[in-house]
């Protein structure tokens, strides 16, 4: 008779023991997984702002680039250039050519002719310098456009049009920038620390003034 009322005491004090041991350890549990998301969502932030940096890395590479290779052989001043050039060279195996006629003029348009082909290797050769920087804003675009984040592949696509169809057009490049780095802004945030609501123990049966210490609750 004794022994079944200890029992009976017993029995509600162990299974509160085991329902706070399995509170705890779900509480731990939540909190370890709540620690390695935050963790895994700032890895998420930092890779990201490395792509977004190597992207805008790669556009100001194809830019310096295409705009020498236009300075050095696309332009008007570049081409004004060969052709004096070639005028000069031609004008000078005319002039020192033993013979008139016939043979003094193939004899200048030979030199012209020779100046104008260095004048295509040369910009072939500048040209295909291009393909490295090409590559490498290709390689940049690829991780970005597999995001999620809203407007996000969509801007990146802009950007690599932009530089792709005309390298020289800084206008439109500077805004199709600016279009990514407003849709990249949002996702580079850290999120919004949890909302905390606070609330006071009540006296023993839950009866009577709040007293105690106040709870944090996330």
């Amino acid at each position: 008779m004794y022994m079944n009322d200890a029992l009976l005491n017993v029995v509600p004090g162990a299974a509160g023991a085991v329902v706070l041991l399995f509170l705890g350890a779900w509480e731990s549990d939540r909190r370890t997984r709540r620690t390695e998301a935050r963790k895994e969502a700032a890895a998420d932030r930092a890779a990201l702002e490395a792509q977004a940096d190597e992207l805008v890395a790669a556009v100001l590479a194809v830019q310096v680039a295409g705009n020498v290779h236009g300075h050095l052989w696309v332009g008007w001043k570049a081409k004004l250039a060969v052709v004096l050039r070639a005028l000069g060279e031609g004008g000078a195996a005319y002039a020192r050519s033993p013979q008139r006629g016939f043979w003094a003029v193939a004899a200048a348009n030979e030199s012209a002719g020779t100046v104008i082909d260095q004048w295509n290797q040369g910009s072939l050769a500048s040209a295909e310098k291009l393909a490295a920087p090409l590559g490498r804003l290709g390689a940049a675009v690829v991780p970005l456009l597999r995001r999620r984040e809203p407007g996000l592949a969509e801007a990146v696509e802009e950007v690599f049009t932009a530089i792709s169809e005309n390298y020289a057009d800084d206008d439109r490049i500077a805004r199709a920038l600016e279009a990514f780095h407003e849709a990249l802004r949002p996702a580079l945030e850290p999120p919004a620390p949890p909302r905390r609501r606070w609330s006071l123990h009540r006296g023993p049966g839950g009866s009577g003034p709040q007293t105690g210490y106040p709870m944090v609750s996330e």
